[in-house]
């Protein structure tokens, strides 16, 4: 599996949480475009240069994230879907996916994606509550989100995801129960829902400092969780990774490539790029992105990914998932060094069923993975 990543750096304003890079000027619409198909075509030959070549059997996911991808005109989020396709893809990618914003959502819009082969819709709900919306200063409101999904039912979209977020500001766990009975009562097939992160250089951030912003007591937060992963269940929703919930048959193919640590390439300003030996990261500026686009200079940098990088790696994504970290892969790709630095600090997790082994696989079960990334870090590499 390959994966293609197309980063639209657009917003219409900044989400009071969010630290991933975008910009509100519209004038750079068409010039980021430009040098994005610019820049899909200088990478014609990533794959292959990665020895990750695709043959005519492999199979690709394109992926089109933000910003804003819905702010984008039909015609120019085409163009740069067929010019990827046609660079990187020998077949029609298994999962194409856009991701939405509920009061972008039209009908026309959808019948535009569905005839240019999206398959999947991401829509960015995080609340069916006007003022937590209003908080997190998104542009929709709740009747919108829910308007949404049914749009994209109606349009013909038979595979559709869903945002939420809990942790919130003034939200208990009643609220949030509500914000999951609505979730779940709209027919959609897969729920991303991602505790609050206050990120330093956000408005939240800024709040937080000045003491003005009230956010529930861990406790809370862990009952919040709790809720999460029980009534999921209880709809028939299998919990394959920590923040991630969908019915069999509607994981996300291109995520989950991700956690697999399949090779991917992203395309667009602050994009990044692996190709299992190193990482890429455009430039986060668009208008420094289109400058080197034209003069044809470097976009990116470079990270030379250690042994010990790719292990820490393997060990921190596949410990999030539901197929935890494979030792007959750990043995085949990594010293004994680091083997045996995994299975001595392992063991007490094991023995306080903070791990399960299930045959050649490390497992977190899931009622321990609200606190897996304190598991995992004894697992790291330091």
């Amino acid at each position: 599996m390959i994966g293609i990543y197309l980063h639209i750096p657009f917003c219409k304003s900044k989400c009071s949480y969010c630290d991933f890079y975008s910009t509100a000027s519209q004038s750079l619409v068409q010039p980021v475009v430009m040098a994005m198909l610019r820049e899909t075509e200088r990478r014609k030959n990533y794959f292959l240069l990665a020895k990750n070549s695709f043959s005519d059997a492999q199979q690709a996911t394109l992926y089109v994230g933000g910003g804003t991808p819905s702010l984008l005109p039909p015609d120019m989020l085409n163009a740069l879907a067929q010019k990827a396709m046609a660079t990187f893809c020998a077949a029609p990618p298994v999962e194409f996916t856009v991701e939405l914003n509920p009061d972008d959502v039209t009908p026309e819009y959808l019948l535009r994606l569905r005839g240019m082969g999206v398959n999947r819709v991401s829509i960015g709900v995080q609340s069916f509550f006007d003022d937590d919306l209003q908080r997190l200063n998104r542009r929709h409101t709740a009747q919108q989100a829910v308007s949404s999904v049914a749009l994209a039912q109606k349009a013909g979209f038979g595979n559709i995801s869903v945002d939420l977020m809990y942790g919130l500001p003034c939200m208990d766990t009643e609220r949030w129960r509500s914000n999951l009975e609505t979730v779940f009562s709209l027919g959609i097939q897969h729920l991303s829902a991602y505790a609050l992160t206050i990120e330093e250089r956000t408005p939240f951030g800024a709040l937080l400092r000045k003491n003005r912003l009230l956010l529930p007591p861990e406790s809370e937060l862990a009952m919040q969780y709790d809720l999460l992963c029980a009534m999921s269940a209880k709809n028939g929703f299998v919990h394959y990774e920590i923040s991630n919930f969908a019915l069999n048959g509607f994981f996300s193919a291109h995520n989950a490539a991700y956690w697999q640590q399949q090779p991917y390439v992203g395309i667009g300003p602050a994009a990044h790029s692996y190709n299992g030996r190193q990482r890429q990261c455009n430039v986060a500026s668009s208008a420094q992105y289109i400058k080197n686009m034209e003069e044809d200079k470097d976009f990116f940098e470079v990270e030379n990914l250690s042994k010990e990088n790719r292990y820490n790696e393997y060990v921190f994504t596949g410990l999030r998932t539901m197929w935890g970290i494979n030792l007959s892969h750990l043995k085949q790709t990594f010293d004994k060094e680091l083997i045996n630095y995994l299975l001595a600090n392992a063991n007490k997790h094991i023995e306080n069923e903070n791990i399960a082994v299930n045959g050649d696989r490390l497992t977190i079960p899931e009622d321990r993975w609200f606190v897996a990334d304190s598991i995992i870090v004894d697992l790291i590499w330091a």
